[in-house]
């Protein structure tokens, strides 16, 4: 919801003041479909309120799912489209988010990249997804009329398509509204922020001073490796990422978590081994997260099974910090790397 433009129509409306923080407030619960619903608002209101404006700034097309995760094909006013994933964890629900219509980026193992850019999503699109999930969830509850509490996102990770810190202000926005407890009131360390590797936007995010976490896409620590599969290699070199990276750990004392997905003959090698134990070895709050690539059409290869244990258990012998971290969602291309536009999905 545009919250300036609630604030203009219930000025235009001539509504007392508690009127705003009231709506804001089961806005915010995400469990209403529209104005008309907010039954303790007067009823002539609930009219003005639908008549004028959009509860949410996004539409359900359509959600496909499986056992563990949903995926949503979401309209946006203009008419554009993007894609958000809700997983189950068992212990809690996780949303990824995104921050994008497309990206810019164009990694070559992803198919968001070879969407191109078709533009920045507000702050009110962003935090609409996590929203739109908890209506999904809360709407559920009840057609199953559950005795159990009524299930909410537990977490927020902005992972889906887009660069995030190419919508600097945005997101920026879109998590003081999660994170507030006025807004979505999640705790920051439940809410994660994933780079392609802007160095300059690391540091200012380590000056926010947040206990939101932060991830970066590594994929290879080799300079020319990197640069073929990633371009911003291109404009961040390792070394200036990894400077950033310091700068973080140095300013916020909180891990930095370096994602790695093995690619068949692209990263996987002795060698890589190498390299990146070295990188993520250089810092005791740098940590590895090594990930199955998730295949998209005309992108790379993953590694063989046998490759990622070897990979693995090389890992392990080193003593390096890192995990193997579990993929959801791949058969409905709902993975990371795999969310682009489709009607049909």
């Amino acid at each position: 919801m545009d919250i300036n433009l609630l604030q203009k129509t219930l000025d235009d409306f001539n509504q007392p003041k508690f009127r705003f923080n009231q709506i804001l407030k089961n806005y915010f619960k995400g469990i209403f479909g529209s104005f008309d619903s907010m039954t303790d608002l007067p009823k002539q209101l609930r009219e003005y309120l639908d008549k004028n404006l959009s509860l949410y700034s996004v539409k359900q097309n359509k959600v496909v799912s499986d056992q563990y995760t949903q995926k949503a094909l979401l309209e946006l006013k203009d008419g554009q489209k993007i894609e958000t994933v809700l997983m189950d964890y068992d212990d809690w629900l996780t949303v990824c988010v995104s921050s994008q219509v497309g990206c810019p980026m164009n990694c070559s193992f992803c198919a968001t990249g070879k969407m191109g850019l078709k533009r920045n999503l507000t702050a009110e699109e962003i935090v609409d997804q996590v929203l739109f999930w908890n209506n999904v969830l809360f709407k559920r509850h009840c057609e199953e009329q559950s005795d159990e509490a009524i299930p909410y996102v537990g977490r927020v990770v902005v992972m889906g398509m887009g660069e995030p810190f190419l919508n600097w202000d945005n997101l920026i926005e879109a998590l003081q509204i999660i994170n507030s407890p006025e807004g979505l009131n999640l705790g920051a360390r439940k809410i994660s922020v994933s780079t392609s590797g802007i160095a300059d936007k690391i540091i200012d995010f380590a000056n926010l001073d947040t206990q939101i976490n932060l991830a970066v896409s590594l994929h290879s620590a080799n300079q020319k490796t990197r640069e073929s599969i990633m371009p911003v290699a291109k404009m961040f070199s390792l070394d200036e990422l990894k400077k950033a990276c310091e700068i973080y750990t140095q300013k916020t004392n909180r891990q930095i978590f370096f994602e790695y997905a093995l690619m068949k003959g692209i990263n996987d090698s002795p060698k890589d081994i190498d390299l990146v134990s070295e990188f993520i070895g250089s810092n005791k709050l740098f940590y590895l997260n090594l990930i199955p690539l998730n295949p998209v059409k005309d992108g790379m290869e993953p590694s063989s099974e046998q490759k990622f244990k070897e990979f693995e258990s090389e890992l392990t012998r080193r003593r390096m910090p890192f995990s193997v971290r579990r993929s959801f969602g791949q058969e409905l291309n709902a993975a990371c790397g795999q969310l682009v536009i489709q009607n049909n999905i």
